[in-house]
């Protein structure tokens, strides 16, 4: 990774500032620097974190970085008005491949109708068919040799949908190394999803991705270590002499020439940015343009809203949120689960595995299934109806800000079919209930953050966690800054639950999730006993309402964060024109998930990935949306 000093960028002159050097923007200072006419800058808040570091590169520890400032922002919500005003943790990756370098490694691509959605909003070109050309580009996908998991069938791994390539990309993508015996039960042919009724997904990398299938992770095949943003830049850009990485840089301020409103035509000519907590402020400058790929951050923090009046700025947010319930195994059950890791010797003993290619460390989270509601409930008709009333009420009150209308028509047309509006990913191994954090860090390796204290897995036991997600929320939420000074916390308010059709669909997920339990072969490995089979939420909570309060106290974040910079017309909130240009600036751009205007049904690092090749072209001029 090419890191400068301070004092190389300080006064210069570059053709690209790139503030953030998260998953979009180091793929796209990657990409501009392959011309070398061209000189890039990135300017990023939080630290390198180079080299083999375990706490990124060593997969199967989900969750050991939240909360841990060197790796997370910990954003937090403000307190939610239909969650019993609880405020959530927000987690976003601080460092050089932001929250690639902390994610939980799934590559999942959605469906083909969600994307060709966004350019049905009036985004011509930002179709499936060119999303799908641009899917291959970041990757590089290695099938995994079927001799090192032979209990796996070569169906079940067979997910890969491109005939012609494998992709030519620097970023690596596998199935893990090692997959977990209750993980290959819930998943194989014939086993426990689709004795549930599901099929097995038809192209899960082709846009057909209804059903079940075993999901490829951001790992590298040979090395077994996570794969992100910082490797494939290391991997194609490291000795390019054009590209400049400064860390520990947060910029304050775009700095513009004189702008005249008459004219409507800001131009950015530099940047203002603090190093290292400094309170002193430095500047660097620009020939060509600012690119913005600062995650959650908006405009009007950096000093361009308050000069271009955009009232989509921070408006139309949407999440994923998700919640799991884990189920106690069976005492005579004998394979591995990540919750031997709970035990420290047992914890050293598979460090010391890992490093030989083998052990708990080497697998990871396989098991994804996306699918309408109408598959896991009867009553789906009578939910989406009952949204769809409350919508036309709400249209002919005028209750709506520009654009949103449009959106929600159309998710009901959508959802009335076949939206796949629900999610499954499951592990093995103890995740109970999200929300609550706990200071112990339990499990030393699993979602440490969501232990709760007061229901923490029976020491000695085993594990098995069905977690759940809802991919198409009707609630719009906002972020915006509460001051001038980019230090200063972010207003994060998701309007979690304000529509009750996504708490009516969470809900049905729930009870699914229990019938799954219930399931052959899956059920063959739970325990018997009623009063310990269900660590969370428990046998108690039976009735809507019950299942409702636990649901608000124990969900999180899906950290799938889209729309606060919306691509959509001017004049239905827009931020940024289908090429990717802030309206009323000649030469500002956002390149990250914030642009996406309406949520989609699948995790949303392979996008970020995606959206930064394609913005490549578009300032590179080969593909003209």
């Amino acid at each position: 990774m090419p890191l400068v000093s301070v004092d190389l960028v300080v006064n210069q002159t570059f053709d690209y500032i790139i503030i953030g050097g998260g998953t979009a923007g180091l793929t796209l200072a990657s990409r501009l620097s392959e011309n070398p006419a061209w000189s890039i800058l990135v300017l990023e808040a939080g630290n390198s974190h180079l080299g083999d570091h375990p706490l990124i590169t060593r997969p199967g520890q989900y969750g050991m970085q939240i909360t841990n400032p060197e790796y997370d922002w910990a954003f937090k919500t403000v307190p939610q008005k239909y969650c019993n005003n609880m405020d959530y943790l927000w987690s976003r990756g601080k460092g050089l491949g932001g929250t690639s370098a902390m994610n939980f490694s799934l590559w999942t691509l959605p469906p083909k109708e969600d994307i060709d959605n966004w350019e049905k909003l009036g985004n011509l070109g930002w179709n499936h068919k060119n999303y799908q050309k641009y899917s291959t580009r970041p990757v590089t996908y290695t099938p995994l040799d079927p001799r090192i998991n032979p209990s796996v069938s070569a169906e079940a791994l067979n997910v890969w949908s491109d005939a012609k390539t494998r992709g030519e990309g620097p970023l690596h993508i596998t199935h893990p190394r090692r997959i977990l015996d209750a993980d290959i039960k819930m998943d194989q042919a014939s086993f426990t999803l689709l004795n549930m009724g599901l099929n097995r997904s038809r192209a899960p990398y082709g846009g057909d991705t209804e059903g079940t299938y075993m999901v490829l992770n951001t790992v590298h095949p040979t090395l077994n270590s996570r794969t992100f943003a910082v490797t494939a830049v290391q991997e194609c850009a490291l000795q390019r002499s054009n590209l400049f990485v400064l860390t520990g840089a947060e910029v304050s301020k775009i700095l513009s020439s004189n702008y005249s409103k008459s004219d409507n035509d800001l131009e950015a000519t530099g940047v203002e940015f603090s190093y290292n907590n400094s309170p002193d402020l430095y500047q660097a400058h620009v020939r060509r343009e600012v690119i913005l790929s600062a995650g959650p951050d908006v405009l009007s923090n950096i000093g361009v809203e308050v000069k271009v009046p955009l009232d989509g700025v921070g408006e139309n947010v949407q999440e994923h949120q998700f919640f799991g319930c884990s189920f106690e195994l069976r005492d005579d059950y004998s394979e591995d689960t990540y919750d031997l890791l709970r035990d420290n010797t047992e914890r050293e003993k598979h460090i010391k595995l890992y490093a030989g290619g083998q052990g708990i460390y080497t697998t990871g989270i396989v098991n994804v299934a996306v699918m309408p509601l109408k598959k896991i409930t009867p009553d789906a008709t009578v939910v989406y109806a009952a949204e769809e009333a409350r919508i036309r009420q709400d249209i002919q009150q005028n209750k709506y800000p520009p654009g949103l209308a449009e959106q929600y028509k159309l998710q009901l047309e959508y959802d009335s079919t076949n939206a796949l509006d629900c999610e499954i990913v499951s592990m093995s191994g103890a995740s109970p209930g999200p929300s609550g954090l706990s200071t112990s860090q339990l499990s030393g390796a699993i979602l440490t953050e969501f232990y709760l204290e007061t229901d923490p897995p029976r020491p000695g036991k085993k594990y098995y966690t069905i977690n759940a997600f809802a991919n198409h929320n009707f609630s719009r939420g906002t972020i915006h800054s509460t001051s001038n000074d980019p230090r200063d916390c972010l207003a994060i308010d998701p309007h979690y639950f304000e529509r009750d059709i996504d708490l009516q669909i969470c809900i049905r997920e729930f009870k699914y999730i229990r019938e799954i339990a219930k399931m052959s072969p899956l059920k063959d490995i739970i325990s018997d006993d009623p009063a310990t089979m269900e660590l969370n939420p428990g046998p108690e909570v039976e009735t809507d309402e019950q299942i409702a309060n636990w649901l608000k106290q124990s969900f999180s974040t899906g950290w799938h964060t889209v729309g606060s910079l919306s691509m959509l017309p001017k004049d239905k909130n827009g931020v940024v024109d289908p090429k990717l240009k802030v309206y009323g600036t000649k030469n500002i751009r956002v390149v990250d998930l914030s642009i996406i205007p309406l949520q989609f049904a699948a995790h949303t690092q392979a996008t970020a990935y995606i959206i930064a090749e394609m913005a490549a072209d578009i300032i590179k001029g080969v593909f003209v949306p």
